[in-house]
């Protein structure tokens, strides 16, 4: 079953997607303090999966497509 688009910012998918810590890495090209910092982010939407971190692909989506600042997120800083 393909994607299913709803409106601009909803899709449904008949599979879900996970990455871990690793594939981020891997996608983005940042260092791996880079990444675990970003998944230990109380805004960052990852779950623990037993003993690894992930984070679903849309969920993903939807906190990469909103303007992120350093300076004014707390956590950042």
């Amino acid at each position: 079953m393909s994607d299913i688009a709803i409106n601009y910012k909803t899709y449904i998918s008949s599979e879900a997607r996970f990455y871990t810590i690793k594939d981020l890495q891997e996608m983005l090209g940042w260092s791996a303090n880079t990444v675990h910092k970003l998944f230990n982010d109380p805004e960052f939407p990852a779950a623990d999966f037993g003993k690894n971190k992930v984070v679903e692909a849309h969920a993903l989506i939807n906190f990469f497509s909103m303007r992120h600042e350093r300076e004014k997120e707390k956590y950042w800083k």
